[in-house]
């Protein structure tokens, strides 16, 4: 019971991660929208952020599918 609970504990804060640099791009596409940021700065804050989701999207799959293996036995 208590490898479940951590794993969902991990998945929660991966997906808390996800969505800040999802929310991170998100806000750098109004500001370029309202012509606060360049394009090129735009592309570029993009591209960091895209980069960090490439490496917490495998580790949120392993734990989905970690989880899913522990529910499915009981």
């Amino acid at each position: 019971m208590a490898d479940t609970h951590n794993i969902d504990l991990k998945l929660k804060r991966l997906r808390a991660i996800e969505g800040d640099y999802r929310s991170a791009i998100k806000r750098a596409e109004e500001d370029c929208e309202n012509n606060f940021i360049s394009r090129e700065k735009l592309l570029k804050i993009k591209k960091k952020y895209e980069a960090k989701m490439g490496k917490v999207a495998p580790k949120l799959r392993k734990l989905q599918h970690l989880r899913n293996e522990m529910k499915s036995r009981g």
